[in-house]
């Protein structure tokens, strides 16, 4: 799954339109394992535009993060 549907979903989560504490948790994990690939890729690239771009979608995987965790100890 994209990070952008990742996304999409975090955020129909957010908004209340579900609010599965078990779905949240898996979309958790999913983030964690792209950024664990995002991690490896910026480690191995060269490139410096490449890095760029993938410190920005670490970035956003972090933030991300953060709101999942807080929704979860908000709801669940």
């Amino acid at each position: 799954m994209g990070l952008e549907k990742l996304i999409k979903k975090l955020g129909d989560y957010l908004e209340g339109k579900e609010d599965s504490c078990d779905k949240i948790r898996e979309l958790l994990e999913k983030l964690k394992h792209k950024q664990k690939k995002a991690e490896k890729k910026l480690a191995d690239e060269d490139r410096n535009s490449k890095r760029k771009s993938l410190k920005l979608e670490l970035k956003i995987i972090k933030a991300q993060q953060k709101k999942a965790e807080k929704l979860i100890k908000k709801i669940c």
